[in-house]
C-alpha cells in the first residue's frame, strides 16, 4: 500500500468491505490492516482522507449485501454453509439483535463475534431497508475513523521514535508486535486448542482406564471416573510440553548443540538495539521480576488466602514458590554456567535458568489461575492475557539487558509453565474455596504498587548495573590531530549498516567548558522537551527554534550537549550542533574527546505532528558554523570526508 498509494484506497475499500460480509469477516484481519493503514497515515504515505472515505465505503457495501443475502433467503440461510453446520451463529447474532434493537447494527459493528452476523440476521428478521441503511451509513462513519486513529496515533509515536533512534522504533515496534502475538496466543488458545486438548485428555483417562496398574502415574491430575474439562486438558497439555521443552533446552546446553551459537546471535542483535530509552524501559520491566516485588506479592495473596482459610491454595502456592526457587538455585551451582556479562555474585553468578524468568512465571502465573477462577467465564482469559504480557516483558528485558543468554530464558520459563500447569491441574481436581470478587483488582494493586515502589527506588542504580560496556581507548594528541581522527566512525551509527548524519565535528575537552565556550558566541539550549513543550508538535506552522528538539542516538547513546545557533541558511533554517561521546580520551591530559555534527534545523511535516530533524548540506552547515567556534579548530579532509577538529592544537 506504501509503494502504491493509488491502489491503497481500493484495498482499504476491500478490506473495510470483506471485515463487513457474513462469516468472511471472521476470516479476515480487518482490525489489523486498518490499523496499519492508519500507521501509514500519520507516516506520510497515505492521505486520511480518501483513505477514510473508502473504508466507510467499503463497510457500508459489506454490510448493504449481508443484509440483502438475509432478505433474499429468509429461513432457507439456516440451509446454506457454514450456517447449516454451526447453527448456534444465527442464534447468537438474534439473540444480539432481539436484545439491542437497531442499535445492534452500530455495536454489531466493533463486537467480533457477532459483527458479520448482524446484517444478515436483520434481513432474515425483516428489518425496513430505510432503517437499515440509515443506521449503517451512520454506524460506518463512525467505524472507520475507529479503526483508523489508533494506527495513526501508533505511526506518530513511531515516527518521533525514528528520529531518535532506529533501534527506539524497532524496539517499540518488537514490544507491540510481541504484546499483540500473545493475545493472539491465549485467544486462539481457548478458540481452537481446547477441543483438541479435550480429546488428548479423554484418550489419558481412556488409558488410564484401561491401564489400572499403571493409572498412579496421573495421580491428582486426572480422576478416571469423570470426564476432563477443556480447561485441565489444557494445563495438561501444558504440563508435557513445558517439561519437554526444558528437558530438550537443558540436554542441547549440556551437548553444546545449535543453540548456543544461537544464544551469541541473539545477544548481538539486541545488545545493537539498545538506547537509553530501551534501557529505562526494560530495566523498568526486569526490576517487577525482582525477587522482592515477587516476595510482596507472595505475601499479600497468602494473607488474602489465610484470611479466607484456603490453606490448600495457600500450600500450593508455597510449594510452587519454595521447590521452583530451589531448583534454579541448585541448577546454578551444578551447572555454573556464566552469564553473558558479569554483574551478580555468589549463586547469581551464573546463568542456566533464568530465575527471574522461572520465579515471574510461577509467582504471577499462579496470580493469574487465582484471578481466573473469580472472573465471569468470558472475563478468564483477561488475567492469563495480562500476566502473560508481563511475563514476556520481564523475559525480553533479560535478554535484551545481557543479563541472560536465551537458553537460559526459554529454559526458565518452560520451568515455570510446567510448575503453573502441576498447580492448576491439582487445584482442578479439587473443590477451592472462593476467594472473593475484590481479590482480581486488589492484587492488580499490589502489584502496581510495590513494583511502583520498587522501581522508584532502584531505577537510577540498576541503569548503571545494566549498563552497556565499553572500554574508553587512549589516542595521543599528536597521532589525533595528524590521522586518528580518521579512525573514529565517520557517520552517526544507529541500526547496523544505515548511514545517518556525517560526524563532521570532532571535540577534545570538558562538557561543561565546550558549553560555555559555544555560549558565549551565540549558541543557546534547544527549548527542553516536556509535556507541555511537547505539545507544540501539534502546531500546524511552527518556527524551528521554538519547538523542543527530539533527542538522537548515536551508538546506543543519547546526545551529550546540544545547541541552536541563530545563524539562517538561504531557507531560512538555523544550526544545530550536537556532541557524542567517542568512548576515548587524548593523551597527556586526560581530556575527553566528543564527535559531533553540525546540520541545519528543518521541519519534518506529517499529518498529526510537526517536529524539528536535521537537513543534508552538512558541508554548508559545517562552513556557516565557523563563524561561531573557536578560531582554534582545524580543518581535516581525507577524500570525501571531512571533519573540523577543535579543543587542543
Amino acid at each position: 500500500m506504501a509503494r502504491h498509494p493509488h491502489w491503497a484506497g481500493a484495498v482499504i475499500a476491500l478490506v473495510a468491505f470483506s471485515e463487513s460480509l457474513a462469516l468472511v469477516g471472521l476470516l479476515v484481519p480487518g482490525a489489523a490492516i486498518l490499523f496499519a493503514a492508519g500507521a501509514l497515515i500519520a507516516s506520510g504515505a497515505l492521505a486520511f482522507w480518501p483513505m477514510c472515505l473508502w473504508a466507510i465505503a467499503g463497510a457500508i457495501l459489506g454490510d448493504g449485501v449481508s443484509y440483502w443475502l438475509g432478505r433474499h433467503y429468509r429461513s432457507h440461510v439456516r440451509d446454506l454453509w457454514p450456517f447449516r453446520k454451526h447453527p448456534g451463529l444465527l442464534d447468537r447474532g438474534e439473540a444480539f439483535l432481539h436484545r439491542h434493537g437497531g442499535k445492534s447494527i452500530i455495536l454489531g459493528r466493533f463486537v467480533g463475534p457477532v459483527r458479520p452476523v448482524i446484517p444478515i440476521v436483520a434481513g432474515m428478521l425483516d428489518m425496513p431497508p430505510t432503517r437499515f441503511y440509515t443506521i449503517n451509513v451512520l454506524s460506518a462513519i463512525g467505524w472507520a475513523p475507529a479503526y483508523l486513529l489508533p494506527g495513526m496515533a501508533f505511526g506518530a509515536s513511531l515516527a518521533l521514535a525514528g528520529a531518535v533512534s532506529g533501534r527506539l522504533a524497532l524496539l517499540v515496534g518488537l514490544l507491540v508486535g510481541i504484546a499483540w502475538l500473545l493475545t493472539l496466543a491465549v485467544r486462539y488458545t481457548v478458540e481452537f486448542l481446547s477441543p483438541l486438548a479435550q480429546r488428548w485428555g479423554e484418550a489419558l483417562t481412556h488409558w488410564a482406564r484401561v491401564h489400572g496398574r499403571l493409572s498412579w502415574l496421573l495421580g491428582d491430575l486426572l480422576e478416571p471416573t469423570r470426564k476432563p474439562s477443556r480447561a485441565l486438558a489444557v494445563w495438561i497439555l501444558l504440563l508435557i510440553g513445558g517439561t519437554w521443552l526444558f528437558f530438550g533446552v537443558l540436554e542441547d546446553m549440556l551437548t553444546l548443540d545449535p543453540l548456543v551459537h544461537t544464544d551469541h546471535a541473539v545477544y548481538n542483535l539486541l545488545q545493537g538495539l539498545r538506547g537509553p530509552l530501551g534501557d529505562r524501559l526494560m530495566v523498568t520491566l526486569s526490576e517487577l521480576g525482582d525477587w522482592m516485588v515477587l516476595v510482596a506479592v507472595v505475601g499479600a495473596v497468602s494473607l488474602w488466602l489465610i484470611w479466607r482459610r484456603d490453606w490448600r491454595d495457600l500450600g500450593y502456592l508455597v510449594a510452587a514458590v519454595t521447590f521452583g526457587r530451589l531448583v534454579v538455585a541448585t541448577l546454578k551451582v551444578l551447572l555454573q554456567v556464566p552469564r553473558p556479562i558479569p554483574i551478580y555474585s555468589g549463586i547469581d553468578a551464573y546463568s542456566f535458568p533464568s530465575s527471574h524468568a522461572t520465579m515471574s512465571l510461577v509467582v504471577y502465573g499462579l496470580l493469574a489461575v487465582l484471578c481466573a477462577g473469580e472472573l465471569p467465564p468470558r472475563w478468564r482469559a483477561l488475567p492469563h492475557a495480562l500476566a502473560g504480557m508481563l511475563i514476556a516483558g520481564i523475559a525480553l528485558s533479560r535478554l535484551y539487558l545481557g543479563a541472560h543468554w536465551l537458553s537460559d530464558v526459554v529454559a526458565g520459563l518452560a520451568l515455570g509453565a510446567s510448575w503453573v500447569a502441576l498447580v492448576a491441574i491439582a487445584r482442578h481436581r479439587h473443590v477451592h474455596q472462593i476467594l472473593g470478587t475484590a481479590f482480581a483488582p486488589t492484587m492488580a494493586a499490589v502489584v502496581l504498587a510495590v513494583g511502583a515502589w520498587h522501581v522508584t527506588r532502584n531505577l537510577e542504580p540498576d541503569l548503571t548495573r545494566y549498563a552497556a560496556r565499553e572500554p574508553s581507548r587512549k589516542l595521543e594528541k599528536v597521532a589525533w590531530s595528524a590521522d586518528s581522527w580518521q579512525k573514529l566512525p565517520p557517520y552517526r551509527l544507529d541500526l547496523e549498516g544505515k548511514k545517518e548524519q556525517p560526524l563532521n565535528l570532532q571535540w577534545a575537552g570538558n562538557l561543561e567548558a565546550i558549553r560555555a565556550e559555544l555560549e558565549s558566541t551565540g549558541w543557546h539550549e534547544p527549548v527542553p522537551l516536556t509535556l507541555r513543550t511537547g505539545l507544540r508538535w501539534l502546531a500546524p506552522e511552527p518556527s524551528p527554534t521554538t519547538l523542543p528538539l527530539l533527542p538522537q542516538l548515536h551508538d546506543g547513546r543519547h546526545d551529550a550537549l546540544s545547541m541552536v545557533h541563530a545563524a539562517r541558511s538561504a531557507d531560512g533554517l538555523p544550526l544545530v550542533l550536537r556532541l557524542w561521546s567517542a568512548h576515548s580520551h587524548l593523551e597527556p591530559g586526560g581530556a575527553p574527546l566528543w564527535l559531533g555534527t553540525v546540520a541545519w534545523l528543518h521541519i519534518e511535516r506529517l499529518p498529526l505532528l510537526r517536529f524539528p530533524v536535521a537537513a543534508g548540506d552538512y558541508g554548508r552547515a559545517l562552513a556557516a558554523s565557523r563563524p561561531s567556534l573557536p578560531a582554534g579548530c582545524a580543518e581535516r579532509a581525507d577524500g570525501e570526508r571531512v571533519a573540523l577538529l577543535c579543543g587542543e592544537p
